[in-house]
């Protein structure tokens, strides 16, 4: 912490001499014509264009580069859960476990041993970004929240012979506002991209770190007593648990390397790519005065102390055909296909719970373009042995392209999932949970869509229908949804924008007929803010405030021994509108900005939840600066 506030103070310090240094003059490039360049500063322009996307490490796909967002928009959303494409429950602060309001569904390849609740903040393989970009370019974010919240950003890539290199860290530390509420993680990830000269081979290795320390109260004891503001102070209210403590470590390395296959006449004939990922995972939760009234009603062993754990690794090696490089971009041709097919290998080595085995896994994909505006594209896995043997991924879907200008589209598709539940959920052996083997039949997930899209707006509708899924339920036991469950969903996102004027509203209208699937009927949040230019243009000034409401509804629950939601139907939480107001001041690639959450805290009643049992965040300030280079 000494560090990040020496860091913030340095950055204080040195924004008045580098703010006169600054001069407006123009360059052309080949995405963005005439943007501002600093000319007593050359070594970092105002702007020079950053595209990325990122990286897929079993299904291979062109890249599709989407520039980086350098708007002052959302830049007091410094989390990603007060993003407002992101609607989330969490427990009352960022950092701690939270989950989608809007349901959706997606399955990775392979084993898995638990789905972690941490959606937004814990990174996978499919989340490190690979930057396009002409030289370098970082990005550095600061943020003090009173009175005990850090949060800081850093960004670095550079492009150098060859080598394309990217670094990004997120650190994030809250001590909380209740008894025994405190998080702390930390999350790492570097990327290194290397063609030769000749075209011939190249590689690419990732890594990611993921640590999380948090104190988890298992919420409030009492809810009436938060109700009536009994306590003089939020640490007076009586907690489930005032000792209880996560640790949470992920490591995760990828090496990707190919060759591509031509003759002496320099005729393609393909790539073959060769993939080696090793995953570890460790998770620890303690408590020395455990209280099983509050946890679950039925338990294996009773003891005032809990120490449970999860240790599990895998290795997986893939190898696959493919008409593409790794790193290719999509072709602007009129026609093309492109098509890859593989079989990938994993070995699982889990302690606690024991498993040890082998899956292998076959898999294709297939992307067609027809009259340079309408693509077709498909993919197709099937796993045979060990514990996922008989999984299957299959989708199949089509876009049309209706004007390029706006990137104006039409399509839909369909994704089938018939998969394993996650381990845990057929073997666990825990201090207070006990279940061996239950051999679940498989979970079969189907999903429709169809989307309209011109520039960022769009509107979709989604269909699930869900066959024998597993669920905790709110004694803590495992059941089976043998009856199918729908869910009947429609998003609508529009970044709407008049000259100084915007407003970001992402909307969900959602329906499920199953218990086991609990979603709002109606969730929203919506931005609006003003931005105008003082100082002949050289400074902005944005004026915004967010909104944040869902109907209620009975959001699942929080079980932090198990890491996991589970379903309850005792309370419901929503109809409570969430308002936050910002104000920012951008000069030249410096922004900083004061942001103020949840303004009607207390006024309009004390039944803020997001979660059950755990009150949403309630009044905060914050302060926080943003700056880019491009060297």
């Amino acid at each position: 912490m000494k560090t990040i506030r020496l860091f913030f103070l340095l950055c204080l310090l040195w924004t008045p001499v580098l703010l006169r240094a600054q001069e407006d003059t123009t360059q052309n490039d080949r995405h963005y014509p005439k943007h501002e360049i600093d000319s007593a500063m050359a070594f970092s322009p105002d702007f020079m264009p950053v595209f990325y996307d990122v990286i897929e490490p079993h299904w291979i796909r062109p890249l599709y580069l989407k520039p980086v967002d350098t708007s002052m928009a959302q830049i007091h959303q410094y989390d990603p859960l007060f993003k407002n494409y992101n609607l989330c429950q969490d427990l009352g602060i960022p950092g701690q476990a939270h989950q989608f309001m809007n349901f959706d569904f997606e399955r990775e390849l392979g084993f898995s041993m638990i789905t972690l609740p941490y959606p937004l903040l814990w990174k996978t393989q499919r989340d490190v970004k690979f930057y396009d970009v002409q030289t370098s370019f970082t990005n550095l974010s600061f943020t003090y929240g009173i009175s005990t919240m850090y949060e800081f950003d850093a960004t670095h890539t550079q492009k150098f012979k060859g080598v394309t290199a990217a670094f990004d860290m997120h650190a994030y530390s809250n001590e909380g506002y209740f008894l025994n509420q405190q998080a702390r993680n930390i999350n790492i990830n570097a990327l290194i991209n290397y063609e030769e000269p000749a075209g011939v081979y190249g590689f690419t290795v990732s890594y990611i770190f993921n640590r999380l320390k948090d104190q988890d109260n298992g919420g409030l004891r009492d809810t009436s007593l938060f109700a009536h503001a009994a306590a003089d102070a939020l640490t007076g209210y009586p907690v489930k648990s005032e000792y209880g403590r996560s640790k949470i470590r992920t490591h995760d390395l990828l090496f990707q390397q190919y060759v591509n296959i031509r003759d002496k006449k320099k005729r393609y004939y393909g790539t073959i790519t060769h993939s080696f990922q090793y995953k570890h995972l460790s998770t620890d939760y303690f408590d020395n005065n455990f209280d099983s009234t509050f946890y679950q009603k039925n338990f294996y062993y009773s003891t005032d102390t809990t120490f449970d754990t999860l240790r599990c690794y895998s290795i997986i090696n893939s190898l696959q055909w493919s008409n593409y490089k790794p790193m290719d971009t999509l072709p602007s041709k009129k026609y093309f296909l492109r098509a890859a097919l593989g079989l990938m290998h994993e070995y699982v080595n889990s302690k606690w719970p024991y498993y040890v085995d082998n899956t292998f896994t076959l898999f294709g994909r297939l992307h067609v373009r027809l009259f340079g505006v309408m693509d077709l594209y498909g993919r197709m896995a099937y796993s045979f042995g060990g514990y996922n043997n008989n999984d299957v991924v299959a989708a199949v879907g089509v876009q049309w392209m209706i004007q390029k200008k706006w990137d104006h589209r039409l399509g839909g598709d369909i994704s089938f999932y018939r998969n394993s539940p996650d381990y845990i959920y057929d073997s666990y052996f825990g201090n207070h949970n006990l279940w061996l083997q239950n051999d679940w039949p498989k979970q079969n997930t189907l999903k429709f869509n169809v989307f309209w899209t011109m520039m960022k707006y769009k509107v979709e509708f989604n269909y699930f229908m869900l066959h024998n899924i597993v669920r905790l339920n709110s004694d803590f036991q495992l059941f089976l949804t043998e009856k199918y469950a729908n869910v009947v969903q429609v998003h609508l996102f529009a970044p709407i924008r008049v000259k100084g004027f915007g407003m970001d509203i992402n909307a969900y209208l959602q329906y499920s007929s199953s218990e086991a699937v609990n979603v709002p009927l109606f969730a929203f949040k919506a931005s609006p803010y003003y931005i105008f230019n003082i100082l002949r243009g050289k400074l902005k000034i944005q004026i915004g405030m967010d909104l944040m409401y869902n109907t209620l509804y009975y959001a699942d629950g929080y079980d932090p021994v198990m890491h996991q939601f589970y379903c309850q139907r005792d309370m419901k939480v929503g109809n409570y509108p969430y308002w936050d107001v910002n104000l920012s001041f951008r000069i030249k690639r410096i922004t900083f900005f004061f942001r103020a959450g949840h303004v009607l805290s207390g006024v309009i009643g004390q039944n803020y939840y997001l979660t059950p049992d755990y009150p949403a965040m309630g009044r905060s300030f914050q302060l926080g600066i943003n700056w880019r280079f491009y060297d």
